[in-house]
Formats: C-alpha cells, sequence, structure tokens
C-alpha cells in the first residue's frame, strides 16, 4: 500500500469512528418508535413469528396500530426486514436491535462510496481525495443520517444500490454485481428502475444478448426470488405471494394512503426534494431533510460525465436519475403521497456522482496541461 493510500486509509477509519460514535449517542438513546419504525421493526418481529416461527423475548411493546400483531409488512421486499430480525433474534424485541443493522449499512455505504469514487479516477491523489470527499458528503447528508440511524427500508436499498454500482462498474465482478442488484430489488422496489442503467452498462462489456439477460436481468430477478420464498410459503405459493404481497405492492405504490393528503408539511413530491420543501417528520425532533446545494450540484455536474464521454460516470448519474424519475412516475400514476426520506434511496448514488465526476474533470484538465507542458 503506497503512502497516499494509507494516509487516505487512516483518515477514512477515524472518520468513520466518529460518524459509528455519534450514530449510537444520537440513536441509540431514543426508547421509542422513530417515524415509520412502527411498521418495519412489528414486521421483522411478525416474519419471525408467522413465517419461521420463531418468538424472541419482546422487550418491548407493539405499537399502537391496528392488526399490528400479524402484520408482515406486504408492501415492500423482505430483506431489510430479514437483517432487522437476526439482530431482533440475537438481542429480543428493542429498538437497539432492530437499529443496529441500520448503522452498519449507513457504515458500509461510507466506505463503497470511498472505494467507488477511487475506483473511478484512479488509485492516485487524485482518487483518494475523491473517495475522503465521496465519504465524506454521505457522512454529512442530512437524510442519509437520519434515515442510516433509524429502523426503514430505504438505507438498506441505498446501500445496495450503490453496492451494485460499484461492482458493475469494477468490469471483473459481474456476477457479484448481479447478485447485489437482486439484494437491492429484495430491499425495497425503488430499485427496480436500476435495471435500465444495469442493462445498458452490461450491453457495454458483453457483446452476447443472452449474457446481457442473465446478467442483467436473470440472476438479479432469481436473487430477489430466492429471498422472497419464504414470504411466497408464508401465502401459500407462488400465486399466493403474486397477489398478496408482489401485485400489492405495485398497486400500492402508485396509490395514495401512505398518509392522509391533508398532512401537507409531511408530503414532498420528488421536484420539491431539489428545495428541502416540507422535510419528513420522523418524532422525537428529527428530520428527513435534503441537502439542495448536493441536489443542484448533481443537476450541474450530469453533463459532464457525456461531456468526458466517460461510460462509468455516465452509468453512475443514470442510475441515480432514473430512480428519480420512478418517484416522478409514481408521482404521475396516482400517488401523491410521497416522502423526503425516500432520498436516501438513491442520495449515495448521487453524493458519490457529484465529487467522482469533478475531480475526473479536474484530472482531465491537469494532465491535458502538463502534456502541453512537456510539448
Amino acid at each position: 500500500m503506497d503512502k497516499i493510500t494509507l494516509i487516505s486509509v487512516i483518515i477514512l477509519v477515524i472518520s468513520l469512528g466518529i460518524y459509528t460514535y455519534y450514530t449510537v449517542i444520537t440513536f441509540a438513546p431514543v426508547q421509542g418508535y422513530i417515524g415509520d419504525e412502527v411498521w418495519y421493526p412489528t414486521a421483522a418481529y411478525n416474519i419471525l413469528k408467522l413465517v419461521f416461527h420463531v418468538q424472541p423475548p419482546m422487550y418491548f411493546s407493539y405499537p399502537n396500530e391496528q392488526g399490528i400483531q400479524t402484520y408482515i409488512n406486504p408492501e415492500h421486499p423482505p430483506l431489510g426486514k430479514y437483517f432487522m430480525a437476526i439482530f431482533i433474534l440475537l438481542l429480543g424485541y428493542q429498538p437497539i436491535a432492530w437499529r443496529i443493522p441500520s448503522w452498519i449499512m449507513g457504515d458500509l455505504t461510507v466506505i463503497v462510496a470511498f472505494l467507488l469514487a477511487r475506483k473511478l479516477i484512479g488509485n492516485d491523489l487524485w482518487g483518494n481525495v475523491a473517495g475522503l470527499v465521496s465519504a465524506a458528503l454521505i457522512m454529512l447528508s442530512p437524510n442519509i443520517w437520519v434515515i442510516h440511524g433509524i429502523a426503514l427500508l430505504d438505507i438498506y436499498v441505498g446501500f445496495f444500490s450503490l453496492l451494485a454500482v460499484y461492482l458493475l462498474l469494477s468490469d471483473n465482478r459481474l456476477l457479484w454485481a448481479s447478485i447485489a442488484l437482486g439484494l437491492a430489488f429484495a430491499s425495497k422496489e425503488s430499485a427496480f428502475p436500476l435495471l435500465l442503467p444495469f442493462l445498458y452498462y452490461v450491453g457495454e462489456i458483453k457483446k452476447s444478448p443472452l449474457q446481457r439477460a442473465v446478467y442483467g436481468i436473470g440472476i438479479p430477478v432469481a436473487t430477489y426470488a430466492v429471498l422472497s420464498i419464504p414470504i411466497m410459503i408464508y401465502f401459500g405459493g407462488l400465486t399466493g405471494w403474486m397477489h398478496n404481497s408482489f401485485l400489492h405492492m405495485l398497486g400500492w405504490d402508485v396509490t395514495n394512503g401512505h398518509i392522509a393528503l391533508s398532512a401537507v408539511t409531511q408530503i414532498s413530491p420528488p421536484w420539491d426534494w431539489f428545495f428541502d420543501v416540507h422535510p419528513f417528520y420522523l418524532g422525537y425532533n428529527f428530520y428527513a431533510s435534503t441537502n439542495p446545494i448536493l441536489m443542484w450540484l448533481w443537476v450541474a455536474t450530469t453533463p459532464i460525465a457525456f461531456i468526458l464521454k466517460d461510460t462509468k460516470l455516465i452509468t453512475l448519474t443514470m442510475s441515480a436519475w432514473v430512480m428519480w424519475l420512478a418517484f416522478v412516475a409514481v408521482y404521475f400514476l396516482g400517488n401523491h403521497t410521497l416522502f423526503s426520506f425516500y432520498v436516501t434511496d438513491f442520495a449515495p448514488l448521487v453524493n458519490t456522482y457529484i465529487p467522482a465526476s469533478i475531480f475526473k474533470a479536474l484530472k482531465r484538465i491537469d494532465v491535458k496541461n502538463v502534456i502541453k507542458h512537456d510539448k
């Protein structure tokens, strides 16, 4: 390991240690359900109880929601709830158990952002600085900060989406990239649009239509399906799962009802995320705020990828854009109850792309100046 890389890794480790410390002291003391934690940890516990027939001790009571004791959250894929269930199984049903996996996902997101930015720029001074800036933007993102601290599904899809793109752009890890994409699918359906940029890039490195279909569609879908098998069995098989979970999920996504339409201060359509309009209030003085500066920097820097004709940068920024555009489509299909914390689904991609594109452009300019000087 050269000196630049070693120093960068040391800075990353120290920063991540501080980030983790503040995560724990901020969110561990809250002994109550924060925001939509009323749904997902309870679903995780009920999956253990009703699907796997294991009932860990309950050190915390169910929230006061109708039908909550048998609710397994069929509106969303199961992977995030599986992670929560593992820690509930180990530690019992209590807030710290269902939040720990989110904290882990948050830390891993920082690490992958560093690695991805460095991969795109190169393992030199430019690349390591870009990696550290990407990691810093992840840690300083107000949306990612609050969502990674609590037990919602969005940090899972944010992490696995970033991981899938990182492995994809590593070229020689296509199988693992396809599996990671399937894990993103199994975290939350907001990752489904990633299929488009994924297929685009696979088409750049695999000319065989069969290989494109296998890596771009077959393996991710199979991964999602395998992880859904316990839920399929619970609903009596494939047909029952399709009706009660998968199709129900798609219908749920395009209809109002996630919150009362009268709760206008909680609702923000996708274009409002660029201005931090109506950040979702999660309780306990936590808000899922967005960062308008970074959102608009994303807009401003997206042309860089096309100007440089850099396929990897194009794939990275378009991965985030297709996820945002999917939320726009959902809005126009009828779901007018969207929330600011959905930004976490694609914010890791955005916060990695911005410094990667800027440093790639600066490096390109610097190299050209060196060549001119040598001449």
